[in-house]
């Protein structure tokens, strides 16, 4: 029953599509060079494409099951400080959606891959340095023209520039803080940060490799919602808020909590029945697993983008690791609408409605779904915008990323192509003592949000 959902759904989103589909990615460097690299290809059924990036070259087709597994070889794994011929592509005529699997024992990450509509000229970055481990942290690029001149904005005031051809890569690494790094470029680029192997908290044993693509400021958001994942602890998950712009005052379920500059972030850890974050200018929110001797459970740290509000979708469609990198044990992280709770469909089945708790006082409710017993694409859907976060589990080790976004659509349908979106119906929230009666009014609250942003073409 799985393949014909899979069919109607995906079949139906690319339906009279005809311009090339593009994704980049590169290959910031894990703990060493052992383990699996591997791009996880899923969309329209007998889609065909090419995967390419220096000396690699190499064809596939979805099959009947609308997904392709590719093994991207370690040796093109960046090195830092130089200008290197090592972005990949991934060509198609149809949308597809991609992760980019960066496995290796007891260190692993996973990031969902941007396409190239949505792609910009300005990012800020987050990754997660730790003393106790001393391994650095990373921001790339990836040049998608020829002639780009990118401009790393490093934190504590050091600027590296570079000139790069399309196709071409440069990674910094240093051995501290570089989240909130601000990168800029004359061209779009394809901006990738995290670390080599980091704790998280700092000091927590044991490290473990993060990555993640980040999304272009321009779609950065002002309204965010968290919850715990599974197996974070007592503690739950750590969360960095950091800045876009200069002023930006931060609030965390009504209460102000900081006033940051461009680059500067605040973290915090997620509370037993989540958080609803709201900023007065556009913010990066990056969330954190925890590591395995904090959380007493299977899992290590791991980072991903948090889509913001305005971003969700109502339908997604995504996959889990398999294969050499299949992980035992893969949750999807939901937080919907409590209303729309009863339209939930996993893979065309209902979810019991008592798996979902409230998310404080805020119209909103949060589940950890288990989906271990799954393989290949999955579809998830409801009648509403919902957000999709994917963790997977083995021994000091995990992955986490998101599974879409109106800035990451992939094979997903855009729920909202509203061409003429409203005017913000609350341009200052955080300084109006009325801010959360937004967050009470539930769907109606979030679709003003919504259509406030469209995807572009």
């Amino acid at each position: 029953m799985r393949k014909k959902l899979l069919a109607f759904v995906v079949g139906g989103l690319v339906a009279g599509a005809a311009q090339a589909n593009e994704i980049y990615f590169q290959l910031n460097p894990n703990f060493d060079t052992s383990g699996q690299r591997q791009a996880f290809i899923f969309g329209e059924m007998n889609a065909t494409g090419t995967i390419t990036g220096g000396a690699f070259s190499q064809s596939f087709n979805l099959g009947t099951d609308g997904f392709a597994v590719i093994d991207i070889p370690v040796s093109n794994q960046l090195a830092a400080g130089t200008t290197q011929n090592l972005g990949f592509k991934i060509d198609s005529t149809s949308d597809l959606s991609a992760y980019m699997l960066n496995r290796r024992t007891a260190s692993t990450d996973m990031t969902f891959l941007i396409d190239r509509a949505n792609l910009g000229t300005r990012y800020v970055t987050s990754g997660y340095f730790s003393t106790s481990v001393g391994l650095p942290d990373q921001v790339s690029v990836q040049a998608t023209e020829d002639n780009t001149t990118v401009t790393f904005n490093l934190t504590g005031g050091e600027t590296v520039t570079r000139t790069l051809n399309a196709g071409e890569t440069f990674m910094v690494e240093r051995s501290r803080e570089l989240t909130g790094t601000v990168v800029e470029s004359d061209k779009a680029i394809a901006v990738f940060s995290g670390n080599r192997c980091a704790n998280v908290p700092n000091g927590n044993f044991a490290c473990d490799h993060m990555v993640e693509q980040m999304p272009q400021v321009a779609d950065l958001s002002t309204t965010y919602f968290v919850s715990r994942t599974p197996r974070t602890g007592a503690n739950g998950d750590a969360v960095r808020i950091v800045a876009s712009e200069n002023n930006t005052a931060v609030q965390i379920d009504g209460v102000v909590v900081a006033t940051l500059n461009a680059g500067e972030f605040f973290e915090t850890r997620v509370g037993a029945n989540g958080n609803v974050i709201n900023t007065d200018k556009p913010v990066l929110v990056a969330q954190y697993l925890i590591g395995q001797t904090e959380a007493a459970a299977n899992t290590d740290p791991a980072m991903t983008v948090v889509p913001g509000a305005d971003q969700w979708l109502s339908n997604y469609v995504f996959a889990t690791p398999s294969g050499a990198a299949d992980f035992p044990t893969d949750f999807i992280s939901v937080i919907i609408p409590t209303s729309a709770i009863g339209s939930f469909l996993l893979d065309g089945a209902t979810v019991n409605p008592l798996s979902f708790s409230m998310l404080g006082s805020s119209g909103f409710s949060f589940a950890n779904l288990d989906v271990s017993g799954t393989s290949g694409p999955f579809t998830i859907s409801a009648d509403d915008p919902f957000q999709l976060l994917l963790t997977g589990y083995d021994s000091f080790d995990s992955y986490f990323t998101y599974g879409g976004a109106l800035f990451a659509p992939g094979a997903s349908p855009d729920p909202d192509p509203d061409p003429d979106p409203d005017p913000d119906p609350n341009p200052n929230p955080v300084d109006e003592p009325g801010m959360l009666a937004l967050v009470s009014m539930g769907l109606g609250g979030l679709a003003m949000l919504r259509r406030r942003r469209t995807r572009r073409s």
